[in-house]
């Protein structure tokens, strides 16, 4: 088995022509999947806009698959998170949120699937935790968030038999992905961002490859990944 991972973070709203292009052209080359860990908007934590977000057309001309949202997609409140998010052009990621009301609109999904090449593939979705039930400004908003490494715990388990890929695409910063993969050495991949720290080559913690994105569109990382007897190895990266 092998697989093409092709991964953005922390673009900021500094998207452009010739950077989506070079995404688009390597995503087809390569027969990748297109991954981000979130903060790719302009909107600030507490900004609500207007009218989607130009984002969102850049990520769909690049043909973007999946991505986890940051800090910036996220807002406390139910109106102005569907704003954030509103055109998002894949499936948008992030298992530790939840709503307090059941009514509350879910803009977010706790898991990726699919199966790409003969691959089945899960990707795993989690955000740094903006609101938390033990801060006062919890009672002023929809939603919650659980801490990230239980919240993987659990997944992971559930995941593990029913993929041959397991994915982690976060944005909770490169000292808490070691954490993570310390915790869930079941993963493969840790894909994350927020902490705006590149690797320049992926680092390998309890076994699962780590990696992360330059950001502001300066770059990409791609990782191309072949299965021997149970586990991942890594046998090419681009920059």
């Amino acid at each position: 088995m092998r697989l093409a991972l092709l991964h953005t973070s922390d673009a900021h709203n500094r998207w452009n022509e010739a950077f989506v292009s070079r995404l688009r052209a390597l995503k087809a080359h390569h027969d990748a999947l297109l991954l981000d860990s979130g903060d790719a908007i302009r909107a600030g934590n507490v900004a609500i806009p207007l009218r989607p977000e130009t984002a969102w057309d850049w990520m769909r001309t690049a043909g973007y698959d999946a991505m986890t949202i940051g800090n910036r997609e996220f807002h406390l409140t139910a109106a102005g998170f569907v704003a954030k998010t509103r055109g998002a052009p894949c499936p948008l990621l992030c298992a530790n949120l939840r709503p307090k009301h059941p009514d509350a609109p879910m803009p977010v999904q706790p898991v990726w699937r699919v199966e790409h090449g003969g691959v089945r593939v899960a990707v795993l979705g989690l955000t740094v935790p903006m609101i938390t039930p033990r801060m006062k400004v919890a009672a002023l908003s929809a939603y919650l968030f659980d801490p990230p490494l239980e919240v993987a715990r659990a997944w992971v388990a559930r995941l593990r038999p029913e993929a041959d890929l397991m994915i982690a695409l976060t944005h909770i910063g490169i000292q808490r992905d070691r954490l993570l993969a310390e915790a869930c050495p079941e993963l493969d991949v840790i894909l994350g961002g927020h902490s705006h720290t590149p690797t320049a080559t992926p680092e390998q913690v309890s076994g699962v490859w780590l990696s992360h994105a330059p950001p502001f569109c300066k770059g990409a990382t791609l990782l191309t990944l072949a299965r021997h007897d149970a586990r991942w190895t890594l046998e090419a990266t681009l920059h």
